[in-house]
């Protein structure tokens, strides 16, 4: 398949440019891979404005080594603008090698000037083509379909309105189309579609509000420590502040988890001592324990690899935990002296927050039952079945 990749050129030294421009047309002109570049070039001035008109694929830019005047155009600025407001990959070109102070990631690599470097850029963004392209077309579809949602949102939402200052009008028409474009392009993203396990998490999370079924995790434990995990209970409405009001809450209710094999009522034994038939039972079992969200009190709570652990929050081992023991509520200092800080890693994207609240709800609100004598009871429903008769 051809298609044309953007590739924006930002370097003060106009040979540079255009060398780069020539060996990205040539590369481009090429019979046989499918490949296309479409090049603008130019100095740092005037970024913020490029970004937006030319929609870059990709990136190739100079960085400056050293500290740079705050007044002063150079690449340094020009990284923070691509990285914090139009995310795409980067090369960064530079003549000066030594420790860099961009950010890490597997989206930005760096080629030093010299000799054949120009071939060595070239081959960087022919590695970056699939994430390109794969961001591009994230963007378009969201571009469609933000279009639609404020096509359809607007009128109704101007008229139900009604109001006659134009600032208050604009402020509540802002908020309202953010919440109705949110939800359409959910509903649009997902439909159809079977989700991951871990698509239900938001990482990182969203907004600077705790919410229910959010998940904590204690001070700097690995991410695969599953006992250093907490899952919120608390209702959203109660943890949320407004202005300077604090949350109605004044702790946050948490169910403590553990590993998932350590349950002995989820009955879960290494598969390698199973028979076919034992371990058939047993993926049964964790079936109809993922579909139904819980299984006795258990919520099982899927992987994501590097933020949260494959385990199960236990709905009858709860924890109060203050607000200043939260890390958005609690100062450095604070947290340097104090025990089992924890930290919000990640959200719980919906229906899957509205699944907990069920969950919590069906074990706490089931009603205790007294000891009775289970086999008597078992007796006479067989016999029952048997005879058809009440004895």
């Amino acid at each position: 398949m051809t298609s044309d990749l953007r590739v924006l050129v930002i370097d003060d030294d106009e040979p540079v440019r255009a060398a780069l421009t020539s060996e990205l047309t040539e590369e481009g002109a090429s019979p046989g891979h499918g490949l296309r570049w479409e090049v603008h070039s130019q100095g740092f001035y005037g970024v913020d404005t490029t970004l937006v008109r030319f929609r870059p694929d990709m990136v190739v830019l100079d960085i400056v080594e050293g500290q740079i005047p705050h007044d002063v155009d150079s690449g340094n600025q020009s990284f923070e603008q691509i990285w914090n407001t139009w995310y795409c990959p980067i090369v960064v070109y530079t003549s000066h090698e030594g420790k860099r102070t961009f950010s890490e990631s597997e989206q930005v690599v760096e080629v030093i000037k010299g000799m054949g470097s120009d071939a060595r850029v070239v081959a960087e963004l022919k590695n970056f083509v699939p994430v390109a392209r794969m961001i591009r077309s994230v963007h378009e579809d969201f571009d469609r379909r933000i279009r639609e949602a404020l096509r359809d949102s607007v009128h109704t939402l101007r008229s139900q309105i009604g109001i006659e200052d134009h600032g208050l009008v604009n402020s509540i028409l802002q908020r309202a189309v953010r919440r109705l474009v949110a939800a359409q392009v959910d509903v649009g993203v997902s439909e159809g579609d079977t989700l991951e396990p871990w698509e239900r998490f938001v990482i990182p999370p969203l907004g600077e509000h705790l919410l229910t079924a959010d998940i904590l995790r204690k001070g700097d434990a690995d991410w695969s420590t599953e006992d250093a995990f907490r899952l919120v209970l608390t209702p959203s409405c109660d943890l949320v502040r407004w202005g300077a009001s604090p949350p109605k809450a004044e702790q946050v209710l948490v169910a403590r988890c553990e590993p998932i094999g350590d349950q002995k009522t989820l009955r879960l034994r290494p598969e390698h001592r199973l028979k076919q038939k034992a371990k058939e039972s047993q993926r049964k079992r964790l079936r109809d324990m993922v579909r139904e969200g819980i299984a006795g009190a258990y919520v099982p709570i899927p992987r994501f690899r590097g933020h949260v652990p494959l385990m199960v929050a236990n709905l009858k081992h709860l924890e109060l935990i203050p607000w200043d023991r939260i890390k958005e509520h609690t100062s450095a200092t604070e947290m340097d002296s104090r025990q089992e800080v924890y930290q919000r890693i990640a959200s719980t994207d919906s229906p899957f927050r509205e699944m907990v609240v069920w969950a919590y709800l069906r074990v706490t609100g089931r009603p205790g039952v007294p000891d009775i004598d289970v086999n008597d009871w078992v007796d006479h429903i067989v016999e029952y079945l048997k005879t058809g008769e009440q004895v």
